[in-house]
C-alpha cells in the first residue's frame, strides 16, 4: 500500500528551462550559447548537484574558459533559481494528496542553492521532508540514493512513490523496490493516480 509520494523537483514540481533561463540574462545568441555549452550543459553544474564544488569554484572555472563572458557567468549563477516556476496544475495536485493524507517528500539532483529558495516555493510548505543530491553527495539514479532516502526517513520501499521525468531515475528507483513513474504532465499523472487507486 503507497504511503509516500516521493517527487522529482525540475521539470515535475517546478519548471528547469536553461534555454529559456539564458534569455534573461542575455538577448545575444553567441553569448547565450556559449554560457549553456559552458556552463548550465556543463561539468561543473552537475559538480554543483553533487556538492563535490562549491558555486565559487563553479563561476571561477567556466569564467576561465569563456573570459569574455565572465560577467554574464556571474550573473546565471546569481540568478538562475529565479526561473523556476511551479509547473500548472502541480500545487493543486500536492494538495489533494496532503489532504488524502500522503506523506510527500522531495527526491531532487539539486545543488545548494535550493535552500536559498525553498521557503519562496508554496507547495514546499506541504512536504515532509526534503533529501537534496548536493548535500548527500550522490545523484540519481544511482541505487545509493535511493536507499539512503529510504534509511534517513526510515521509510519501506513497497509503500513509496517515486515520480521522475527521466526514464533512468524512475528505473533506479524501481531498482530498489520503489514503485515509480515516469511524469509526463499533471493531468496524465492525475490520470495516473485515478487509475491506480491513489486518488
Amino acid at each position: 500500500m503507497i504511503k509516500n509520494i516521493v517527487f522529482d523537483m525540475g521539470n515535475v514540481l517546478l519548471s528547469y528551462t536553461p534555454r529559456e533561463y539564458v534569455k534573461t540574462i542575455t538577448t545575444d545568441e553567441t553569448i547565450a550559447n556559449a554560457l549553456l555549452k559552458e556552463f548550465l550543459f556543463s561539468e561543473e553544474w552537475i559538480m554543483l548537484d553533487a556538492g563535490a564544488i562549491t558555486e565559487e569554484e563553479a563561476v571561477r572555472r567556466v569564467q576561465a574558459r569563456i573570459p569574455q563572458y565572465a560577467d554574464y557567468v556571474q550573473k546565471t549563477m546569481d540568478n538562475w533559481h529565479t526561473d523556476l516556476t511551479p509547473i500548472e496544475g502541480m500545487p493543486e495536485l500536492v494538495k489533494l494528496l496532503k489532504e488524502k493524507g500522503y506523506k510527500l517528500y522531495l527526491l531532487s539532483n539539486t545543488s545548494l542553492r535550493f535552500y536559498q529558495y525553498q521557503s519562496k516555493v508554496e507547495m514546499f510548505k506541504l512536504f515532509d521532508g526534503f533529501f537534496i543530491s548536493a548535500k548527500e553527495r550522490l545523484l540519481k539514479p544511482q541505487k545509493e540514493i535511493f536507499e539512503r532516502f529510504l534509511e534517513r526517513f526510515n521509510l519501506v520501499s513497497t509503500e513509496c512513490l517515486f515520480i521522475d521525468d527521466l526514464a533512468e531515475n524512475v528505473k533506479g528507483a524501481q531498482e530498489v523496490g520503489i514503485k515509480a513513474h515516469q511524469f509526463c504532465g499533471s493531468d496524465e499523472l492525475m490520470e495516473y493516480f485515478k487509475k491506480t487507486g491513489i486518488l
